[in-house]
């Protein structure tokens, strides 16, 4: 691979240019722009600059919302802004213009990336973030069984704390209801979730789908008449918009999320993922670990990132007329009270996240063992694809 030898001989010697042809090009394709998924933004950033292959101008660039034709690197830096049609003409234009990488954040990004290269004879590698269920989507079968050119990191849901949330708020609940974008392709394995869930727990579950802000104030009227006695809105990878309507729709209901930063949009309850920021850097270890022809994807297993915390903003319970039970405020993490700025306290959630400060060599160090532990031996692939062939 010539452009790799020449990017890294560039990048051992300052100073020495590489011809335009020989640089890569990276497309960096996001679904829109929400708080969450500028830490992953961060994440992906930080990583590549501190590799070298942007420098502080160019960073500058990026943080700008512009591409980047760079000395090392070229960055196709595209959002969709939340719409699914702009997201697969984005991902045809990342084609059109060549990409040698794919790096995409969210479930809807990455199953359209993925299967607009599915028949290519000569496809860019896929490196997916932000994805919930990759093996629901199409996007690989198992960890380790999967296409040659596809690695990524799971955005890991612990289910079981997850269902545990309503219960700590109101150990009597009986009847649990859900606010679902039908647009997220994801939807549809958590509507599974939640059926299993309202068997094994003996409860009713609701559910309500809402595709737009306006829709989401309907959908909690509809599930404060059904008797909910609180409103979870299911994960998502779409913005934040319509979560205070939802909030004085459901007067005496307190409102749940799996994304804890909609605490600060108003949510009362939220119990999830937190690891937004290193799922941005996992994402670019191993686009750096790619294009420094450190690892072969074919043999590299996909990546997990597990996190769950809990928070509160009791500044929407008293709005609410909801009193949050003591067992939560035990376990969270984040609590917005009533004399708080809401925004302080998102920065405490992660928007100050930055790679840790350690020497270079260290550092290459820990992303190698990193990248190391996702090796796939031919053992581990045989076994996975056993089991897969057992299920089908």
């Amino acid at each position: 691979m010539r452009k790799i030898i020449l990017l890294v001989f560039a990048m051992l010697l300052p100073g020495v240019a590489l011809a335009a042809d020989d640089v890569p090009t990276v497309a960096f394709l996001r679904f829109g722009v929400a708080p969450y998924f500028v830490l992953t933004d961060s994440g992906v950033l930080d990583t590549l600059q501190v590799y070298g292959y942007i420098n502080e101008d160019e960073r500058a660039t990026l943080d700008g919302g512009s591409d980047l034709r760079g000395e090392n690197i070229n960055i196709l830096y595209r959002d969709a802004s939340f719409d699914y049609g702009n997201a697969s003409l984005m991902v045809e234009d990342a084609l059109d213009e060549g990409a040698d990488i794919l790096i995409t954040v969210s479930n809807e990004v990455g199953m359209l990336a993925a299967n607009a290269i599915s028949e290519m004879d000569d496809p860019p590698a896929l490196i997916f973030a932000i994805v919930t269920t990759p093996y629901d989507l199409g996007i690989a079968q198992s960890a380790c069984v999967k296409p040659a050119y596809v690695g990524g990191t799971e955005m890991t849901i612990d289910w079981d704390l997850i269902y545990n949330l309503p219960f700590m708020q109101n150990p009597d609940l009986d009847t649990l209801g859900v606010i679902g974008d039908p647009g997220d392709p994801g939807f549809g394995r958590i509507r599974h979730y939640l059926e299993e869930y309202a068997e094994d727990y003996e409860i009713a579950v609701e559910i309500a789908t809402a595709a737009t802000a306006a829709d989401m104030a309907l959908a909690a009227e509809q599930l404060v008449s059904a008797g909910a006695d609180m409103i979870y809105l299911a994960p998502r990878t779409s913005p934040t918009r319509g979560i205070p309507a939802v909030i004085e729709a459901a007067y005496g209901v307190p409102v749940a999320s799996s994304i804890v930063t909609d605490i600060v949009d108003g949510v009362t309850i939220a119990g999830g993922f937190e690891g937004w920021y290193r799922e941005g850097m996992n994402a670019a270890r191993l686009a750096v670990g790619h294009l420094r022809d450190e690892i072969d994807l074919a043999t590299t297993g996909i990546a997990s990132t597990p996190a769950f915390v809990i928070g509160v903003n009791l500044q929407s319970a008293d709005l609410q007329g909801v009193e949050i039970s003591a067992v939560m405020l035990d376990q969270a993490k984040y609590v917005i009270g009533m004399d708080d700025d809401p925004t302080a306290v998102l920065e405490d959630v992660g928007l100050a996240e930055a790679l840790p400060d350690m020497p270079m060599d260290e550092r290459m160090a820990l992303d190698r063992a990193f990248l190391e532990s996702l090796y796939c031996t031919p053992e581990m692939i045989a076994e996975q694809q056993a089991a897969l062939d057992a299920q089908s």
